[in-house]
């Protein structure tokens, strides 16, 4: 039972006034330094601040005071998760449990857990062991569905969908839901109406902006092939994932060695050649090329991201860049040669760039900003010892490029997966 004190702050959080709830709670731990409710609230109200740090000394004080309340461990579960660190977080909201295994948001909060590790089938078990508490459990619900739509059940996770929005059609979460399920049933249209009613319901939904951004995207037949793709590799786990692009890269080039030692065969195998690096390709550069489309979308500008428009801003000058190049290598007598290799170097920055704005702020962007510049100067350093006739240099760059560029494709999908910690 809480304090009868900390229902103004309680209150005060409910309305997202935690910057008030704060001050409020502060002026009770001033008072009672020992009171454990209190320091439970401030972590939360911490977290939603983004007081890291805070947050967890507050949950950490919380479970030493008081290391038989549920509601602390779940405290300590909730920013260890917003730290990044889900296996800490997987083990307070295990102890939560412990302590109270009949409380819907612990198992419900363990559903996130799991399904966020790529364990499908443990987290729709949690989901359902939340259900079992609550049946009317709306994240519970959801995470079920979403559990359910991995694992291949769309017909059932439909069906938890409409069940979870026929008693809370005021949900954003489940409305966001249903769009990503009508999107893998290759209905955009129709997500498109939910994904913008999640956001009529909460403006800043991420989860609802994304799914928007993709199902105008997906009107498009061609980018909705790439989108079918993009759904069923999500379903693999992360190992998975990795194991089949490796897969396809050492198949090529088996079949390449093959062509190679078998000449007859080559003429077969050519189409597989080209369809693979056709793949390749598309798979780097659909989502933004596409998203440079949707800023002439009269909804797809707004839905973009400034971070997301800058992304089309660099990958639409490269490829530019690229066809100008390409265009005067046709055109130009004297510098033919000199154009066709500043519009591939140019063609091949579009990737490393891809990839610096996929991943998380901090470390991985570093790593991945420092490899384009290393790419960026060699494509300059072209012009400049083309211009100073230095076969020595030209060689010496091109070798620059070329590993620099393998390294960051090969080296870069995993810096840019990484999540650093907070």
């Amino acid at each position: 039972m809480i304090d009868s004190q900390l229902n103004g702050p309680a209150m005060l959080m409910n309305m997202g006034r935690y910057e008030e709830a704060e001050r409020r709670l502060r002026q009770v731990l001033l008072a009672e330094p020992q009171n454990a409710d209190a320091h439970i609230l401030l972590a939360h109200c911490l977290l939603e601040g983004q007081k890291f740090d805070e947050a967890t000394s507050e949950a950490e004080t919380a479970v030493g005071l008081r290391p038989d309340e549920s509601r602390a461990h779940y405290a300590l579960a909730r920013v260890w998760y917003s730290r990044r660190y889900p296996d800490r977080a997987a083990k307070a909201i295990e102890e939560a449990i412990r302590l109270d295994p009949h409380d819907a948001d612990y198992h419900s909060f363990r559903a996130a857990l799991l399904f966020e590790r790529s364990k499908w089938q443990d987290a729709l078990a949690a989901a359902e062991a939340a259900l079992a508490i609550d049946p009317e459990h709306v994240a519970a619900n959801n995470f079920r569905a979403m559990a359910l739509v991995k694992l291949g059940r769309r017909a059932e996770a439909g069906q938890t969908i409409d069940a979870a929005l026929a008693r809370s059609p005021e949900d954003a979460f489940s409305h966001a839901n249903k769009g990503w399920a009508l999107l893998e049933a290759r209905k955009p249209k129709e997500a498109l109406d939910h994904f913008r009613e999640a956001l009529r319901l909460d403006p800043n939904f991420e989860y609802a902006r994304l799914g928007i951004i993709e199902a105008l995207k997906a009107r498009n037949p061609i980018y909705g092939l790439f989108l079918r793709y993009a759904l069923a590799m999500a379903k693999l786990p992360p190992k998975w994932q990795f194991g089949v692009l490796i897969g396809a890269y050492f198949g090529n080039r088996f079949l390449r060695n093959l062509g190679r030692q078998n000449p007859a065969l080559e003429p077969y195998l050519m189409p597989i050649f080209i369809a693979y690096g056709v793949f390749a390709l598309w798979t780097w550069l659909a989502r933004p090329v596409f998203n440079l489309l949707l800023r002439l979308h009269p909804l797809g500008k707004h839905a973009l991201s400034q971070e997301e428009k800058t992304e089309t801003n660099w990958i639409g000058g490269l490829l530019a860049g690229a066809l100008v190049c390409g265009a005067a290598s046709f055109l130009s007598k004297s510098s033919g040669d000199l154009f066709f290799v500043l519009a591939m170097m140019l063609a091949g920055l579009t990737m490393p760039t891809f990839l610096f704005f996929q991943a998380s702020p901090g470390w991985p962007r570093r790593i991945l900003l420092g490899a384009c510049l290393i790419l960026a100067l060699a494509t300059a350093g072209t012009i400049v010892v083309e211009v100073l006739d230095d076969a020595t240099a030209a060689g010496a760059i091109a070798q620059i490029y070329v590993w620099t560029w393998i390294a960051t494709i090969w080296g870069g999908q995993l810096v840019a997966s990484a999540t650093p910690r907070r």
